[in-house]
């Protein structure tokens, strides 16, 4: 090929959508969104986006209007365009050293991704290509275009990148439409696969659910999807056909995670049963067999049945998700060698598993990261709707549990939701700032915003047990964000988005404060008097027209009767199946909107305030301990220690 320069952008011109007239708009409920090219599709209740929603209502509940309710219902899903039309693309010019250095690019984005072929057989490829294209077979060519075209869009370094990026996938995509899409074989699996990721990655996400729909009934029609099958082709071919397989399922999880569509891949019909990994015998060389106890792999398997068994049936019980907890467990305690199995095994004894020919020199914390962080957001979405019920039902359980059979309660699981989503959080601003990684990685930027919103719907919860640090993790989530939103326009609206909702949160926290400190100053004004409320009357007595007080003024001069919260009633968790179902949109059967937790009412009526003030029953509770036990001053100072003291006290 020699050293050429590339070929100057064609100057073609994108043929319009023409959107749908005269079509009805759909209900509020029917779950379909307006994309940024104004068609109708539809999103499940799975997608961050139909989440999005759900979080908006409860803030819009507790906090009222802000800059985060007052967006539009139903964000545009934002879509991008190809640049080049696959029709006219020609053939990119590349150089002996521009191409290698892109491949190492590929490696890197798609680590713990996708797992088609090793780098020396890539790299065979790239270089019989350029020293004999003719002799290289339009699938295996349009395999090194898409692999060039995911490297150079991960690397990210300029206008050359991006027109390089363009012109490789154009080419690559015209191979596969014009010579592969009716002729199923591994290797126009292997090109439909990355043609999907490298959309994924450029916010092309229906056209990628479309395309890997194609890659899926290819690897039905080849028998691909079978393991067995796989096994018995053995060597070489059949662990190409089992890593397709376990690329395939990967991106199809994710997408159907993403969009809330149903998945195009199964694991159901392989039959492949849950076993322990010890019957592997070697880990880092693993034959066809070996994959199924891939780290990758397997949780997939978790999310296919968070998807199907939750979010395709729309509920959730306390037994199913202490079900799929148990593969989370059996999950983790396996991980160290399941990630030989994907070779992202971190070596412990000197050895650097990055000199390996497998990872290309490539360090195997970065596949490692990525698999961390599918781990982390199959919990979001596992406890997600024990989260939202918890905030929208006020309550932390819809029935009493019996703990002779279970410790694990509702308010546990929505705990973990906001530990997860703390960690992988976490996880992904390693990911991102601490190691050299690709510019463009759409499942971190799924994994973050739907962990942001999480917290963020975590932020309005008055029943949880404990009151997490949310901001910084929220600020972390916005950081990244805005650094992959440089070169992604969804993940900029994402980072806008989330800093919306972090004003939104402390609003509502600073209004909690104020209420908390007015209910507290009762307790106080009942035991030792209100001083203000006295000059208050002194002040009327002398001056009748001067006593009425602003009403939007607050503070201690204000009686507690005209600050007090409106408490909302208690929810009747008779309506609520004994067989614990929570609804994955928190909503219970015929119920509109969340209890009211606003604390935006206590400074109302304030010019109706009465004289007198009733003790309150915390009041009376301490005044009645106080006056039936003889405590010392200084108990601490005049006994030599605790136990002595409240030993000689029946403190009941």
């Amino acid at each position: 090929m020699g050293n050429k320069p590339l070929a100057s952008s064609p100057k073609n011109v994108d043929i319009p959508d023409i959107p749908v007239f005269n079509s009805p708009p759909p209900s509020k409920d029917s779950q379909m969104l307006i994309d940024s090219k104004g068609r109708f599709i539809y999103v499940g209740e799975s997608a961050s986006l139909s989440f999005l929603e759900t979080v908006r209502s409860s803030v819009q509940d507790t906090v009222g209007p802000c800059a985060f309710t007052n967006e539009p219902v139903r964000n545009p899903m934002f879509e991008s365009s190809p640049k080049i039309r696959f029709e006219t693309a020609q053939e990119p010019l590349l150089d002996l050293v521009t191409a290698p250095s892109l491949v190492k690019q590929f490696f890197l984005a798609v680590s713990g991704i996708l797992d088609l072929f090793d780098p020396p057989w890539l790299i065979a490829q790239l270089q019989g290509w350029i020293e004999q294209p003719s002799q290289i077979s339009k699938a295996n060519s349009a395999i090194i275009h898409l692999a060039l075209a995911i490297g150079a869009q991960g690397r990210a370094q300029g206008e050359l990148d991006e027109l390089l990026a363009e012109q490789c996938f154009a080419y690559g995509r015209q191979l596969i439409i014009f010579n592969l899409m009716n002729d199923p074989s591994l290797a126009s699996i292997q090109a439909v696969m990355l043609m999907t990721y490298y959309m994924i990655a450029a916010c092309q996400y229906n056209a990628a659910f479309i395309n890997l729909g194609v890659a899926a009934r290819s690897a039905y029609t080849l028998g691909i999807h079978l393991h067995e099958t796989n096994q018995a082709f053995g060597g070489g071919e059949g662990l190409a056909r089992e890593r397709a397989w376990k690329s395939l399922r990967v991106c199809d999880l994710f997408l159907a995670a993403s969009l809330g569509r149903p998945p195009a891949t199964s694991e159901s019909i392989s039959n492949i049963a849950w076993a322990p990994i010890n019957s592997l015998r070697e880990y880092r060389l693993p034959g066809v067999a070996g994959q199924v106890f891939s780290a990758m792999f397997r949780i997939c398997n978790v999310f296919e049945r968070v998807l199907v068994e939750i979010y395709a049936e729309k509920a959730v019980s306390l037994e199913l998700a202490k079900s799929i907890s148990r593969q989370h467990r059996q999950w983790t305690e396996e991980l160290p060698r399941m990630l030989m199995v994907d070779g992202l095994e971190e070596s412990c004894t000197g050895e650097d598993p990055a000199e390996s020919p497998r990872n290309f020199g490539l360090s195997p914390r970065h596949g490692s990261r990525i698999v961390t962080m599918a781990y982390y957001y199959s919990i979001v979405l596992l406890t997600r709707p024990f989260l939202t019920f918890q905030v929208r039902n006020g309550s932390e359980e819809p029935h009493k549990v019996d703990s002779s059979t279970t410790r694990t309660s509702f308010a546990d699981y929505a705990d973990a939701c906001v530990i997860s989503s703390i960690k992988g959080i976490d996880i992904a601003y390693e990911y991102v700032f601490k190691m050299n990684t690709p510019r463009r990685q759409p499942i971190v930027v799924n994994s973050v915003f739907i962990s942001a919103l999480c917290l963020g719907l975590a932020s309005l919860n008055t029943c949880g047990h404990h009151k997490w640090p949310l901001g910084p993790s929220l600020d972390r989530a916005i950081t990244i964000l805005t650094h992959l939103g440089e070169l992604s326009t969804q993940s900029a609206q994402y980072a806008e988005v989330c800093r919306q909702l972090k004003e939104a949160g402390d609003i509502y926290a600073t209004r909690r404060d104020d209420s908390v400190l007015q209910q507290n100053y009762q307790v106080v004004r009942s035991i030792f008097g209100d001083l203000q409320a006295s000059s208050k009357v002194q002040s009327y007595n002398e001056n009748p027209k001067s006593n009425t007080v602003s009403p939007g003024k607050s503070g201690w001069s204000v009686p507690a009767e005209d600050v007090m919260i409106q408490t909302p009633p208690l929810f009747d968790f008779s309506t609520i199946q004994k067989a614990s179902t929570v609804p994955t949109s928190g909503l219970l059967p015929g119920q509109g909107a969340i209890p009211s937790h606003s604390y935006n009412q206590y400074d109302s009526g304030v010019e109706h305030a009465q004289d007198h003030h009733p003790i309150s029953s915390t009041a009376d509770l301490l005044s009645g301990y106080f006056h039936d036990q003889d405590v010392p001053l200084f108990p601490l100072t005049s006994i030599s220690s605790t136990e002595s003291y409240f030993g000689n006290y029946n403190l009941g």
